[in-house]
């Protein structure tokens, strides 16, 4: 089958022909109608990605074949989507629903082949029905999307509060259409680039800033009124955790959901002196991606326009490239 691999560390891909996955006991091979680009694959490209990988991790798909002992829901043709986890399936975190902090946990697209391929090797135990109502492309908004009900959820936010969220990147996005989504009152979004501060004035903010050229905090004060009770960190960028707690309310809640892959630095102080509550939020839970499937399906959570590009295997790897320097887009999907 063609499928995309990681040719070596300097983040380039290639499409190439590799073997046809089989289903073992407990997995199904899907073929694959979407796949999302996630900043962290840019991240695996370029930190610790294997030469032959094949990336993706935002996945949906149509089930083609079933290995033994498959639940007799997912017979072949039924769409799907799955949280793109392999672990052990015994410890406590597994048992607890959270695989991703198994011992044993293997993310597909890193280390595990993903999604930029033709089909894909999925673990039944991890699938999920799509409804009827999603179609097209925005099928591969699930995973991304739960990633945002998560930090969400992690916060504490709840119906009216007013909502800062940094970084305007597809997860920041998709925390602005679910905090929409969610009764959020006021919500400011901060990008420096300009196509992404439209999609987030689409997707539900009330007020999208520059940062490069606008004072967030006085954005904040015109808008919410003082400053903000919850902060969401998206950009993953040295000095936003540090830039979250300085723009946060006292006794604010900040959620960290960016993917930092350096060491920074805070001001412990501001923390100290507001009492702020900082939580770190990873992955999701199954409950996560319940949400969002009936939240898609029932129409509460709009994401018209997240995704802003669409393309096959052959344009990924100049698309890719793109990307990893900075490109002025929303999501982008591979349609194989």
């Amino acid at each position: 089958m063609r499928a995309v691999v990681l040719t070596g560390v300097d983040g380039r891909l290639e499409t190439t022909e590799v073997e046809e996955p089989v289903p073992g006991p407990g997995h199904v091979v899907a073929r694959v109608r979407a796949c999302g680009i996630c900043g962290s694959d840019l991240h695996i490209a370029t930190a610790y990605g294997t030469p032959g990988t094949i990336m993706g991790h935002e996945i949906a798909g149509v089930v083609e074949d079933v290995g033994a002992g498959v639940d007799d829901r997912w017979i072949r043709g039924t769409p799907v989507t799955a949280r793109p986890f392999s672990s052990c399936g015994q410890c406590r975190y597994c048992r607890g629903g959270r695989p991703d902090h198994c011992r044993q946990f293997h993310l597909l697209g890193a280390t595990r082949p993903g999604g930029f391929a033709e089909r894909i090797l999925l673990s039944a135990d991890e699938l999920y029905a799509l409804p009827a109502s999603l179609t097209g492309p925005d099928q591969a908004l699930i995973e991304p999307l739960a990633v945002a009900r998560h930090v969400l959820r992690r916060t504490g936010f709840g119906v009216g509060e007013p909502l800062l969220v940094l970084g305007a990147g597809p997860i920041g996005l998709a925390v602005t259409a679910w905090a929409r989504a969610l009764g959020a009152g006021t919500v400011v979004v901060s990008d420096p680039m300009a196509t992404r501060r439209d999609l987030a004035a689409t997707l539900g903010a009330d007020a999208a800033v520059d940062p490069t050229a606008d004072d967030v905090a006085e954005a904040c004060r015109s808008a919410l009124g003082g400053a903000p009770p919850v902060v969401i960190e998206c950009s993953g960028k040295p000095g936003l955790i540090n830039q979250a707690m300085t723009f946060a309310a006292v006794e604010a809640r900040i959620g960290v959901v960016g993917a930092c892959m350096s060491f920074d630095t805070v001001f412990p102080f501001t923390g100290l002196q507001k009492e702020l509550d900082v939580r770190f939020a990873v992955y999701y839970d199954r409950q996560d991606f319940v949400d969002t499937l009936r939240a898609l399906d029932d129409g509460s959570l709009v994401v018209e326009g997240l995704v802003t590009d669409v393309i096959d295997l052959d344009a990924l790897p100049d698309t890719f490239a793109s990307l990893m320097t900075g490109a002025d887009t929303g999501k982008v999907v591979v349609v194989p």
